[in-house]
């Protein structure tokens, strides 16, 4: 039991690094990671405020909030339908579409730096092991709908 209390201290302390290093990364150029991940949904396709609710599990007070200052930075713009004057859409501009290709937002690749240390046998051998525990959490998941 010991063993898998390490473990998953193991994973919370990965999870809290990665997000370190990401939320370092958008202070950087003045983002949080709410604003991010509205930017992630943005960027795909254009969206309503409640379709980013739905995506990024925010409230809707919430996501208005962020919107309202991406747009006002300059990030996404408000747009409305043209078949229907009640919708707003919410787009990418350019600067957002600039920031991706300079800070290479949203791009896993982008975390490769803090792996560079490794050999390519040890990234071999954790990506082995993460994918073994992923798939043990994912059949012991699908044990629970049977």
């Amino acid at each position: 039991m010991e063993l898998e209390g390490r473990f998953f201290r193991m994973i919370r302390e990965l999870t809290a690094r990665m997000h370190a290093v990401r939320s370092e990364r958008l202070k950087e150029i003045g983002l949080t990671l709410p604003q991010m991940l509205v930017m992630i949904q943005v960027y795909q396709e254009p969206k309503t405020i409640g379709g980013i609710v739905e995506a990024v599990q925010l409230s809707y007070s919430t996501v208005s909030g962020i919107v309202d200052r991406l747009e006002r930075d300059g990030w996404v713009e408000r747009v409305g339908d043209l078949q229907d004057r009640r919708v707003i859409w919410i787009h990418k501009t350019k600067r957002l579409e600039e920031a991706k290709e300079r800070y290479k937002l949203f791009e896993e690749h982008a975390y490769g730096e803090l792996l560079s240390g490794l050999t390519p046998e040890e990234l071999d051998m954790v990506s082995e092991s993460v994918n073994l525990i992923l798939n043990q959490m994912e059949k012991k998941v699908e044990e629970k709908k049977a």
